[in-house]
């Protein structure tokens, strides 16, 4: 079973960023954040790693496998996620550059399992959002009682 197959039973998280890689959601304080495959292929594979040095040809083969594409193709897909991460090059909060070699994804990762909800979390207005996979309800007030 490949490491993409194993990944479709997990959630990433990190500060307001969830990814859900079987469906193919990149979200960013509740908001979808479009990417195109490939480089959502190159987001969980940092993910995959985090913590950890990915070399450039390891993220280019798991994106586009063995095609003669040039390293521009990966600096362009690093751009997108940054814009779509809320990440910045100079001071970088989620993806790290390592000069000549690849890139680290330095962000603090949650990986939980998709069957395992979350709790149900009160936010602004007396509102409860309850997450589950990539589904967020909060049309709903609930009056919530404090004891």
């Amino acid at each position: 079973m490949s490491p993409s197959e194993l990944d479709d039973h997990w959630l990433y998280q990190c500060d307001g960023i969830v990814v859900d890689p079987s469906a193919h959601l990149l979200e960013r304080d509740g908001r979808a954040q479009p990417v195109e495959p490939k480089v959502y292929t190159v987001l969980l594979t940092l993910l995959e790693r985090a913590g950890h040095v990915v070399d450039k040809d390891t993220l280019l083969d798991a994106a586009w496998g063995h095609r003669c594409v040039t390293p521009g193709v990966l600096s362009h897909a690093i751009s997108q996620l940054r814009r779509a991460l809320g990440d910045s090059a100079l001071h970088p909060r989620y993806i790290a550059t390592v000069h000549t070699i690849g890139y680290r994804f330095i962000g603090e990762v949650h990986r939980r399992s998709r069957r395992t909800p979350a709790p149900a979390e009160p936010s602004p207005g007396g509102r409860v959002r309850w997450q589950r996979g990539h589904h967020l309800l909060s049309n709903f007030s609930f009056r919530l009682a404090t004891r």
